[in-house]
């Protein structure tokens, strides 16, 4: 995933003072220590050329921002981060945030103590001019995040600014993207479908069809030799440690897998919904579900059953863990028989390999035979699906829905217990804090029976990606 790039706005009220050049030095240094950003900010003497009419680095004028702005806007800035150095100068912010549209941060920095003089007089007084920058946004109802007031080398400071950093992340990734739908939807669910014209209206984004039977003859174009082919080969045997289908089967995935990249890299696409039966097992001879999980594990979040605002949501998680690991597209399945609080997060056999449990054994096998009993069926078109236990811990669901041009995200947070059952595909009971009342916000709210699931507490993430979206959430 490209690096986030962020813009930092350092703005004063008077003069630049000693004090001002701490400030800044210090913000810019913990904003650079993120690995998964580029930092965009005007150059102080020190640091280069610095921007026309800005020979501080720091921004206190109307014409300023204008200047930075163009600045921002050339260098293709995806968040901002507004750092008053003292009083700061509302009109400034302001100015800029309205020209340079994208998430944007306001924190106050700490008072230090007051002029060892006569004047007694304050140092900063950021306290008080991060309010009226603040309420400068507000009238021009721009939205953004205010993280609170900090020194910057306090944790709590590197907190909040890594909340907004992976919200406006998840931002960057939905906004004007291009997702990917191959096939049909299966014709008995019609609970997938989806509006492609609302999400243009709302974040920009194309959906790029290809039918099935292109990319099956692409795949079987390739030759045997082909080096992605070969290398797509070995990383499913890699990926796995049993396999207890055929030879053939074992290609023929690495085959749909190839074609099925090169048209994400073809198409520049962020995610995809692909048809997975019935009309997938009988074209291809075999099942697509570890297929799934591997186009996901590869940076490509993959929704079963043609689920396009399913792969919304796995795009979301995805990028707000800045693409570290991936999601796992789940079915809210069944109530545990015996806990009450627990449900089954499960799918065919689709969860990426690097989320299985250490204790569980990656197997690749046929949905005719869990149990890895029988020699492989050349013939067996239901061959091609994972199993294993998904690693424990704390997991965000989430689900984005569409009605009537209204956007809801479902947020709800839980942790995976481990098991000792032995179940078909790939599978985590997950322990919710109230089960009733998420399975009735599910069913009232018309969240249907997919989610994305990711192992890494999203929450505060999501509700803030959602605010700069205008997207209403449901959290349970």
């Amino acid at each position: 995933m490209e690096k986030l790039r962020v813009g930092f706005l350092p703005t004063y009220r008077f003069q630049y003072t000693d004090w001002c050049r701490q400030v800044r030095a210090s913000g810019l240094s913990v904003l650079r220590s993120f690995e998964q950003i580029e930092v965009i900010a005007p150059p102080a003497p020190d640091e280069g050329d610095p921007l026309p009419g800005i020979p501080q680095g720091a921004l206190n004028t109307i014409a300023q921002a204008e200047t930075l702005s163009d600045y921002f806007i050339a260098h293709k800035v995806q968040a901002v981060v507004v750092c008053p150095l003292d009083f700061g100068d509302e009109r400034t912010v302001s100015k800029l945030a309205e020209r340079v549209r994208v998430p944007l941060m306001l924190y106050a920095t700490k008072e230090p103590p007051a002029h060892d003089d006569i004047t007694l007089s304050r140092v900063s007084d950021s306290y008080c001019g991060t309010l009226s920058i603040a309420a400068g946004l507000k009238r021009r109802q721009i939205p953004f995040y205010f993280g609170g007031i900090f020194l910057h080398e306090e944790d709590a400071f590197r907190s909040v600014l890594e909340i907004f950093l992976r919200a406006a992340s998840v931002v960057r990734a939905l906004q004007g993207a291009q997702i990917g739908q191959i096939g049909q939807r299966p014709a008995y669910f019609e609970t997938v479908a989806y509006d492609e014209v609302a999400m243009a209206a709302k974040f920009g984004m194309n959906v790029i069809h290809q039918d099935l039977a292109t990319i099956l003859s692409t795949a079987q174009s390739l030759d045997a030799d082909d080096p992605a082919l070969q290398t797509n080969v070995q990383a499913l045997r890699a990926s796995m440690d049993e396999i207890t289908i055929s030879n053939e089967q074992v290609l023929t995935l690495a085959r749909l897998e190839t074609a099925i990249k090169a048209f994400g890299a073809q198409n520049n696409l962020r995610a995809l919904g692909i048809n997975c039966w019935p009309q997938f097992t009988a074209q291809t001879g075999v099942s697509a579900c570890a297929l799934f999980g591997r186009l996901t594990e590869s940076g490509l979040p993959t929704g079963c059953e043609t689920d396009v605002m399913g792969a919304l949501a796995m795009l979301a998680q995805y990028a707000g863990v800045f693409g570290k690991f991936p999601p796992h597209f789940i079915d809210w399945t069944i109530q545990h028989r015996e806990h009450d609080d627990r449900f089954l997060a499960w799918h065919c056999g689709n969860a990426p390999a690097s989320l299985a449990s250490p204790a569980s054994t990656r197997a690749l096998r046929s949905r005719n035979d869990m149990l890895g009993a029988l020699p492989p069926n050349p013939a067996d078109n239901q061959a091609g699906l994972a199993q294993f236990q998904l690693m424990p811990g704390v997991v965000t669901m989430n689900r984005l829905v569409e009605y009537n041009g209204q956007w809801k995200m479902l947020v709800t947070r839980g942790e995976i217990v481990p098991s000792d059952d032995v179940l078909a595909g790939t599978w985590a009971w997950v322990r919710v804090k109230d089960h009733q009342r998420l399975y009735r916000v599910l069913a009232e709210e018309g969240f249907m029976h997919h989610a994305s699931l990711i192992h890494a507490d999203l929450a505060e993430v999501m509700r803030l990606a959602c605010q700069f979206m205008d997207i209403e959430v449901v959290e349970v």
